[in-house]
């Protein structure tokens, strides 16, 4: 193996304490409330720990590292859109504050409270089916990460895995959102430290001219600008940043494990504080992380053999080769905390749409009577089980075509145009109706299921089917609209399914 004893007494440490931690806070746990959005009250400070750690994992550095590694400087411009999207909700409270007000726990929720039942059913199955899809490629991913940085062999990885989804589970089945909070905390601590140690060692190894040398000379122009080679044709250019800044917008919005943070705080003054001061947070979450695949790009380029180490195993690598035992230990502790956190919160989050919004509303409709709060809480803690199990097994026979950061967007592509738009025209449109909302959810679906069909001849027209989503979504939603509303003038079409 890599680690050493010391680093080996680290991680065992940091293990038992955050099962710990996280399996003492049950007494806390009262009902339903309490358990997916931890009793709405959470407050500024830990709920921007809390975002932050959710939202980055070990997958998170190995996609922005693989596009800093195969990209260059120029795909530094992914972090913008980030930023903007954080600042302009922070600020104007744009459909969030009404979320916030209307006291739900999932986003689907709204559907069902502004449009029908039906359209909340159908938004939960395909924010399911693409929020679990996209969760579903972290094991494997990370399975490798942690191969090769400890040294871990091969047949033993799967068992690796399952030991820490099951920590994991069984802190989260236990205390729910207030588990993932309270963890946050040293998860925060550690990912600091991380970020920062793997910057100063890696920028050390290399130096700023040897970054340049290695992008300028390996990449050419395409590895500087990110406009080469126009603003409009550019990989990073003005399709891409369209498309990013309404996705990240999205995200913010219907993204369960994210709007969770928002629907756990103790008013909409507070989450909207806590968007405006992510901005920064998630530009660094982007920047460092797409700046060591950079530094892994120049330091291996260095040595000869950049072209032999594929673009998700260069962060890990980078890792294995440059930084000392003991800070080892630590740095791999904080990497293991990300992971652990984005785990707990996204069981959470995908297995409260599939318990609340498909089966409970089918329990509902079925029977006419809605599940006890007790009841809720353990249909949400056996269908954690069952989401679990099954990223196990996607992630061992799935295959990602071209970039995991491309894959990742396409699968929350799937519900995420059809949820901004069905949510911002139903908060500031009164003429929004039922149909517009399916017709918006299901035209907002086919270009990111193009995408994944298809992924080796489409790839190069990513950033159009991205806006593109968005753009055939509010078709939908016109047309849907505009046919109800001309139906319920004549009685025959009427706001039930």
């Amino acid at each position: 193996m890599n680690f050493n004893y010391l680093d080996l007494i680290i991680i065992i440490v940091y293990v038992l304490f955050i099962f710990f931690a996280g399996s003492i806070v049950k007494k806390y746990i009262k009902g339903i409330d309490d358990y997916l959005v931890a009793g709405r009250s959470m407050g500024f400070s830990l709920g921007l720990i809390s975002l932050m750690c959710t939202e980055i994992g070990m997958i998170t550095y190995v996609y922005f590292a693989e596009l800093g590694y195969g990209k260059g400087l120029a795909s530094l411009m992914v972090a913008v859109p980030f930023v903007v999207a954080f600042l302009f909700l922070g600020k104007t409270g744009f459909v969030i504050k009404k979320m916030m007000e209307m006291k739900i726990m999932t986003v689907p929720e709204f559907f069902s409270k502004r449009y029908s039942k039906g359209v909340r059913l159908y938004l939960g199955i395909i924010m399911a089916i693409g929020g679990i899809l996209n969760f579903g490629v972290f094991p494997g991913v990370e399975a490798k990460f942690i191969n090769i940085v400890t040294g871990i062999p091969e047949e033993f990885l799967l068992y690796t895995m399952v030991a820490l989804l099951t920590i994991v589970l069984l802190y989260t089945l236990v205390g729910g959102m207030v588990s993932v909070i309270v963890t946050n905390y040293v998860q925060y601590a550690l990912l600091s430290f991380g970020m920062i140690i793997i910057t100063i060692i890696g920028f050390n190894a290399v130096g700023w001219d040897g970054i340049m040398n290695a992008v300028s000379v390996q990449l050419g122009e395409k590895g500087v600008n990110p406009f080469d080679p126009s603003f409009l044709d550019g990989d990073f250019g003005l399709g891409f940043l369209v498309w990013q800044i309404l996705m990240q917008i999205s995200l913010l919005i219907g993204w369960q494990a994210v709007s969770a943070r928002l629907f756990a705080s103790k008013d909409p003054k507070t989450g909207q504080k806590i968007y405006r001061w992510s901005a920064l947070m998630f530009f660094s979450r982007a920047i460092l992380p797409i700046f060591w695949g950079i530094i892994a790009f120049a330091y291996y380029t260095k040595l000869g053999i950049a072209s032999e180490i594929q673009g998700l195993d260069a962060l890990p690598n980078l890792i294995k080769d440059l930084v000392p035992h003991g800070v080892l230990g630590l740095i791999f502790a904080g990497l293991l905390a990300a992971s652990m956190s984005t785990y707990a919160s996204y069981l959470l989050s995908w297995s409260s749409i599939v318990s609340q919004d498909i089966v409970g509303n089918l329990i509902k409709f079925i029977t006419g009577k809605e599940l006890s709060s007790k009841k809720q809480l353990q249909l949400s803690r056996i269908v954690m089980a069952v989401v679990m199990l099954f990223i196990i097994w996607w992630s061992l026979f799935h295959k990602i075509e071209g970039y995991l950061y491309f894959y990742l967007n396409m699968t929350a592509m799937l519900f995420i145009p059809g949820t901004l738009i069905g949510v911002a025209m139903g908060v500031y449109w009164d003429k929004a109706r039922t149909l517009g909302a399916y017709l918006a959810i299901t035209f907002g679906a086919v270009p990111p299921l193009l995408y994944l069909v298809f992924p080796e001849e489409i790839t190069k027209y990513a950033s159009e089917m991205g806006y593109g989503g968005f753009i055939v979504a509010l078709i939908g939603m016109i047309i849907g609209s505009g046919i109800q509303n001309i139906y319920n003038k004549s009685g025959k079409l009427k706001e039930t399914v």
